[in-house]
């Protein structure tokens, strides 16, 4: 039974750490778009349009992340 409990732990913390990496890898994006956005050769009018969605998509990782966490610990529980 242990074996399993140390794989959950695992498991769990792989997820985080790739939500975590989605999350600033997102950030960044959106970081770039908003500051070289024209640079990269997009439009100027859609470079903040899409920073915004980047910026988005990272909140919604982190999130994710801390809901992920409350699920998987909840499942803990009714073992």
């Amino acid at each position: 039974m242990d074996q399993f409990a140390h794989e959950r732990q695992r498991s769990l913390k792989s997820v985080q750490v790739i939500f975590a990496v989605l999350a600033i890898l997102s950030l960044s994006a959106a970081l770039a778009v908003a500051a070289r956005g024209v640079e990269f050769g997009l439009p100027e009018t859609s470079t903040r349009t899409i920073a915004i969605a980047f910026l988005m998509v990272g909140i919604a990782d982190t999130v994710l992340l801390f809901l992920w966490e409350r699920i998987f610990h909840r499942m803990q529980s009714y073992e």
